[in-house]
């Protein structure tokens, strides 16, 4: 009975060995492709796949100074509209990832009829200061005028009651509703970025 259970015990540890590293490389599968689809889901080629996002791509984020600036840097897409917290993160890409498939497939995602200025100011209204503030956390750089001092010192002594894009307006895809109006109704609406 000895042996027998000797042979017990290592199939034992064997299935659990197999169950243990199973589990690893189900895992390690899991977070390389987990990754990779949210790093390819936040590329701005990726955003601009979409006929009713290429349109906002190329006539205001290529056009603005988050692309065309002094440094040469670009901000992507998800540096701006993706939150840099994982959590958080995870929730927008879900629930606006969701949110344009749907509308891409079944809603109205003709950009000539679309009422963007809605569209703009719900995008706006979903940025939250971290994203700004992941690039831009030196907000009184050597060289700035007094008055860019004076707002942001004043931004930071409201604790979060103020957010960047209450001020700055036109930054993020430039004046893109103006540029657009002239080929489209964008909803019948005009306007500034």
């Amino acid at each position: 009975m000895g042996i027998t259970r000797f042979f017990h015990e290592i199939k034992k540890v064997k299935y659990l060995v197999f169950v243990f590293v199973s589990g690893v490389v189900i895992t390690i599968f899991f977070g390389f492709g987990s990754f990779f689809i949210i790093e390819h889901t936040g590329s701005s080629k990726f955003c601009m796949i979409c006929h009713e996002m290429r349109i906002v791509g190329e006539q205001g984020w290529k056009r603005s100074v988050h692309y065309h600036n002094p440094k040469g840097i670009v901000a992507e897409c998800k540096d701006c509209h993706i939150p840099p917290e994982i959590f958080h993160m995870l929730w927008t890409k879900g629930r606006d990832g969701s949110k344009d498939i749907f509308v891409h497939f079944f809603g109205n995602s003709d950009p000539d009829i679309m009422d963007w200025r809605h569209l703009q100011a719900n995008a706006r209204r979903k940025i939250s200061d971290s994203s700004c503030l992941k690039c831009h956390s030196n907000l009184t750089p050597r060289g700035t005028s007094i008055k860019v001092i004076i707002a942001h010192r004043a931004y930071e002594r409201l604790n979060g009651r103020k957010k960047c894009i209450d001020c700055h307006t036109t930054e993020f895809h430039g004046e893109f509703l103006k540029l657009i109006n002239n080929k489209a109704n964008v909803g019948g609406n005009g306007g500034d970025n």
